[in-house]
């Protein structure tokens, strides 16, 4: 009886860490390269210096950080842009919110409200699904000659976008 129990239990045991495993294969496994030369969030694009952020966007509010300033459009749920603090180069984008009289787009003109479909249409189909805490299901597209990654949330009952996030990841370690 004991040796049927424990082999249950080691079954179970693998399984479990067999799937775990999975799941991290998932999120860490290359993928194939989508170009994000050049790619952006309105006028705004990855290493781009901060100055450009006033120059372009007058409005952004400003937030001293340690790690380098975060500046943010309407309010922290909309449009927030954060700068290397040495460098002063913008390191990651998000685009959480739409804001009106503002057309906040990639540069392939994709934003809040976007659907999957176009998503897939103008950036591919070599992404990495992911499941984030912060905004839930989420594709992601990768970069590795320009360190770049964007990520889209997708809410899948409606197929749209819900949030877009471009960063540099060498300089930037997005909190998914």
């Amino acid at each position: 009886m004991l040796k049927k129990i424990l082999l249950i239990t080691g079954i179970l045991l693998t399984g479990l860490l067999v799937y775990v495993g999975v799941l991290w294969i998932k999120n860490v496994w290359p993928i194939e390269d989508t170009s994000l030369k050049n790619e952006g969030i309105g006028k705004l694009t990855i290493r781009m210096d901060e100055s450009h952020i006033r120059h372009y966007y007058p409005e952004f509010a400003i937030a001293n950080e340690d790690e380098g300033n975060i500046y943010y459009f309407d309010d922290k749920d909309s449009f927030i842009v954060t700068t290397d603090a040495k460098t002063k180069k913008i390191v990651c984008m998000e685009l959480r919110d739409k804001i009106d009289g503002q057309n906040f787009t990639t540069k392939k003109g994709l934003g809040i409200g976007s659907s999957f479909a176009d998503v897939k249409l103008e950036y591919g189909t070599n992404y990495r699904k992911k499941s984030t805490e912060i905004y839930g299901d989420m594709v992601e597209f990768q970069d590795s000659n320009t360190n770049q990654k964007i990520g889209f949330g997708i809410d899948y009952a409606n197929d749209t976008v819900t949030v877009v996030v471009l960063y540099d990841y060498d300089k930037y370690k997005f909190p998914y």
